[in-house]
C-alpha cells in the first residue's frame, strides 16, 4: 500500500535515524560549516550539527513527542506551504509545492543524472526519483510520486544572521525550460506553518 503523506521535520537535535537507509550522500562546506545531504529510503535528510540544524523528510512515521512534524499530503493540487525554522545559529524557510509529475525535469535527469548534486531512482513504481540541488543560499529537492502524478518540490534557504533578506529567495525557481511558463503563487498566498 503506498504512503499517503510525507512528514517534514526541522529540529535542533538529530532525529532517530537508526533504521534509515542512505542511498546517496554528499558532505560539503556550506554557509561556513559542513552540511551533509542524504537521499534516504523514505525521502531526504540534511544535517549541519555545528548549527544545530536537522531536516528530515520521510514517508515513515515520526515521533513528534519533542519536535513538530508537518504532515504533507501526497496529493496533487494542494496549496503551497511555507515552513520556518530558527535557532541561535541559523534561520531557514522551506517552500513546499505540489507540482504535476510533468514538472520534474525528467529529460535532464535521464540524460544527465550527475547534473544534480544528488539523485536516486527508487525501485517500485517507475520513475520514483529524489533529487537534491545545492546553491549559494540553500537547496531544492524533487520527490516524484508517479502513483499520485505528483512531483513534490521543496526549496530551502538560509540566513546565518538576523538579516532575513536571504530568506526572501525561498520562492520556488524554475528548474527546466518547461517550468518557465508556470505560474507560482506569490509569497502572500502561501500557507505558513509556524
Amino acid at each position: 500500500m503506498p504512503r499517503e503523506t510525507l512528514q517534514f521535520v526541522h529540529a535542533d537535535r538529530p532525529p532517530a535515524t537508526d533504521d534509515v537507509r542512505v542511498f546517496d550522500s554528499l558532505t560539503r562546506r556550506f554557509l561556513g560549516t559542513e552540511f551533509t545531504f542524504r537521499i534516504i529510503g523514505s525521502s531526504h535528510y540534511v544535517s549541519a550539527p555545528e548549527y544545530g540544524f536537522y531536516e528530515l523528510s520521510t514517508c515513515e512515521s515520526v515521533s513528534t513527542a519533542d519536535r513538530g512534524a508537518t504532515t504533507v499530503p501526497l496529493e496533487p493540487d494542494r496549496s503551497s506551504r511555507r515552513l520556518t525554522f530558527e535557532n541561535d545559529a541559523i534561520q531557514c524557510v522551506t517552500e513546499i509545492e505540489h507540482r504535476p509529475l510533468s514538472a520534474f525535469p525528467r529529460t535532464r535527469y535521464r540524460s544527465r543524472p550527475r547534473s544534480f548534486d544528488l539523485a536516486y531512482a527508487f525501485d517500485g513504481p517507475p520513475e520514483a526519483v529524489t533529487t537534491i540541488e545545492i546553491d549559494a543560499n540553500g537547496y531544492e529537492t524533487y520527490h516524484t510520486y508517479p502513483e499520485y502524478d505528483l512531483a513534490l518540490y521543496t526549496r530551502t534557504v538560509f540566513a546565518t544572521e538576523r538579516d532575513s533578506s536571504a530568506l526572501d529567495s525561498a520562492a520556488p525557481r524554475p528548474t527546466s525550460a518547461g517550468d518557465l511558463n508556470d505560474t507560482h503563487p506569490s509569497m502572500s498566498d502561501i500557507h505558513t506553518d509556524d
